[in-house]
Order: structure tokens, then sequence, then C-alpha cells
């Protein structure tokens, strides 16, 4: 059972990790600093190394946050109502409803993406934070997979979260009223595209 003082430091631990996601967005990793953060989060100095031990553990928060969203944005689509849109050709008003709710859930914190490429890109020098993206991308991946109708459900899973990650760094770059119009149509397409997969290059 959840007591008070559970729910207060729920609270804590989530309003640091918005106001990091803000610093990551607005000033990137150089922003990204115990004092900026709390002072963003308005709370007293040495909370973030209070309830995460240090800015790694916090940037490790932040990481499985992201995750939570991503999850947020798989689409809610069955295998067979994906093989039956693949078969007749004809997309179902449910599966269309899918897909922009998917794109919607993905897109609707802009400040979330621009931190998201932020990490990534620190990442690239950091061995510790790349295994807690591997962590995040696995999760996407389980939860996609359980949706498509493939030979390989995970290579599937895979290659719609590449298209994920380069409609999100298009957008941020550079935003564009089209791509996000077509993007429902592209991850329709991604997840019967996944169906056509061969098996395993390893095993051929």
């Amino acid at each position: 059972m959840q007591t008070q003082r559970d729910a207060a430091v729920i609270a804590m631990r989530a309003r640091l990790v918005e106001a990091a996601i803000g610093q990551l967005a607005d000033e990137g990793m150089r922003g990204l600093t115990h004092r900026r953060v709390e002072a963003r989060a308005d709370v007293s100095q040495g909370l973030v190394k209070y309830h995460f031990g240090s800015l790694d553990g916090l940037i490790e928060a932040v990481v499985e946050h992201m995750a939570d969203t991503e999850i947020g944005g798989v689409m809610r689509v069955t295998p067979e109502q994906h093989a039956d849109a693949a078969a007749s050709g004809r997309v179902p008003p449910e599966v269309w409803a899918a897909a922009r709710a998917a794109w919607a859930a993905v897109t609707s914190r802009p400040e979330l993406v621009r931190a998201r490429f932020e990490l990534y890109l620190h990442a690239g020098r950091n061995p510790g934070l790349q295994d807690a993206i591997r962590r995040g991308r696995e999760r996407f991946i389980e939860a996609t997979a359980a949706s498509l109708r493939s030979a390989e459900p995970r290579a599937g899973a895979r290659m719609v979260l590449a298209l994920v990650n380069g409609l999100l760094l298009h957008q941020v770059s550079a935003p564009d009223d089209e791509l996000d119009a077509w993007a429902p149509a592209y991850l329709i397409a991604a997840g019967f595209t996944a169906s056509l997969l061969p098996a395993d290059p390893t095993e051929a």
C-alpha cells in the first residue's frame, strides 16, 4: 500500500525528471547540472543527489520516462488487423485511428523529442547510458513485435523503431507539415512491410 511519503517521493522524482527534460531541450547536455535542474524544478539544492544518487542516475530516470512515452506510442493494432489490411489493400478506420494516436503520442511534447536526441548524442560517449537506452529500446521492440504478424516480429519492430526515430529527427530539425500529415500512413506501411521481412539472414 502506497503511503503519503511514498507518494511525495514519487511526485518529487517526477518533478525533477520533468525539469531535467526541460533543461536538455533548452540547453542540451551542457545545461544539465544538479543546480540548474533543481532551480528549474524550484526545489532545494541537493535533492537530485538525494533522489537519484548522481546526475547519471537522473539521466537514467529520464531515459526510462522516455521509454514509457514510446510504449504509449506503440500502435494498438492486432496481428490479425495488420494481416487483413495487408491482404485486402484497404486500411480499416480502426487501424488509421491507431496510427494517428501513436504518432500523436510521440509528438505531443516537442521538448521531450529534443531531449531524446540530446541524450542519444551523449550516449555515443557514455557506455553506461547506452545500456539504459538499450533497455528502453527493448521495451518498445517487445510491445511492437506483439502487434506484428511476421516471421521475424522483433526484426520488424526494430524497423518500426528506426522509422519513428527518423521521422522524429526530421521533425525536430526542420518541422514539415506534409511529413506530419503522412506519418500515420508511414507507420501503417511499416507494419505491412514487417510482414514481408525474410527469415533471419544469419540462417540463410
